[in-house]
């Protein structure tokens, strides 16, 4: 069982080489990402002459570096794990109704992160360059584990 759930700019850093997969000793039980996030990831790279934030440091790797990252993303690794959203939907619903209520709205993608998190009994790990404040807070709220990387 996976013991973070990562954003996708640490999926995307794990699947580059560029980040351990232990995110240096945070998940030691390996990582989990989310369908919201991973869909992000993908959406990114879908036009190869666009680059952003999440598509730039890859459009800067190798052509071989870029196809075997393509077929990573394509159909991750055994070891990155991926909770259903049927597994996860009355979850977040009730999450984020709660939360909202108590002043803290939050994306789709943010409640699944968060319905994962309890889901797994993990902590919640996003790159600096991407920190939802809402996330933290609701994270932090309840009792889950949030790293900024």
């Amino acid at each position: 069982m996976a013991s973070v759930v990562i954003d996708d700019h640490l999926l995307r850093d794990v699947l580059t080489g560029e980040r351990p997969p232990d995110l240096g000793g945070i998940a030691p039980d390996g990582v989990a990402t989310t369908g919201l996030w991973l869909f992000r990831l993908c959406s990114s790279l879908a036009e190869p002459i666009v680059t952003g934030k999440l598509s730039g440091p890859v459009a800067a790797l190798s052509a071989e570096t870029q196809a075997r990252f393509r077929s990573q993303v394509a159909m991750l690794p055994p070891e990155i794990e991926l909770l259903p959203l049927r597994d996860l939907s009355w979850l977040m619903a009730g999450l984020q109704h709660r939360h909202r209520r108590e002043g803290r709205g939050m994306s789709a993608a943010m409640v699944e992160a968060l319905a994962a998190a309890h889901q797994l009994t993990a902590g919640i790990a996003v790159s600096r360059q991407d920190v939802g404040p809402a996330l933290r807070a609701a994270a932090t709220a309840d009792g889950i584990a949030f790293h900024v990387v």
